[in-house]
């Protein structure tokens, strides 16, 4: 799926833009992933654990290009990824083809800039184009900034894992599971 570019003004006026993933993007793609992932610890990966090249990324990036069901959006600064936001299928089979999985992900240092936010609004729109019943995601369940967020935007927790991700220090963090409706009235 691809949309329309767009500017997206942050607070202290600064414009960025917001468009459509493309493969030609690939490297940065994986640049941001590697950076965003050393960042902090509430992401599914640390940085050595990304290890696609950059011709699997350019796939990747082809297959959301090319699905209705898939997109994939990104907020430049200039020339740099500064925050990624997706979805994709949790299935293929009529039941569960109603439900889409989401991503979010800002750099640090454009936090509080109000990008997640922004960035959460654009995929709930894109899985609800997409014709998605249910948007899903995860977070771990001490990141209180993010569950606050998804909170506001009307997602409700579904569900806890405990323990669900171990960290290098041998500690393990909970997931919460949280999914919004986007039925149509």
């Amino acid at each position: 799926m691809r949309i329309e570019e767009k500017k997206v003004t942050i607070k202290g006026g600064k414009e960025l833009k917001l468009r459509t993933v493309l493969r030609e993007d690939a490297e940065k793609i994986l640049a941001f992933r590697r950076d965003v992932a050393g960042e902090t610890i509430y992401l599914t990966r640390y940085p050595y654990e990304i290890d696609n090249s950059v011709d699997k990324e350019r796939d990747i990036i082809g297959n959301y290009l090319r699905a209705e069901h898939l997109g994939m959006l990104a907020i430049f600064d200039e020339d740099m990824i500064v925050g990624i936001t997706s979805i994709s299928p949790v299935g293929i089979t009529f039941k569960t083809r109603h439900r889409a999985s989401a991503e979010l992900v800002v750099r640090k240092k454009y936090w509080n800039l109000g990008l997640g936010s922004y960035l959460l609004d654009q995929v709930i729109e894109m899985a609800g184009n997409c014709g998605y019943e249910r948007l899903e995601l995860s977070v771990f369940a001490d990141n209180a900034r993010a569950l606050r967020l998804y909170k506001k935007k009307g997602f409700i927790e579904c569900g806890q894992i405990p323990q669900a991700f171990k960290m290098m220090d041998g500690t393990y963090h909970d997931e919460i599971m949280m999914s919004k409706n986007l039925w149509r009235h």
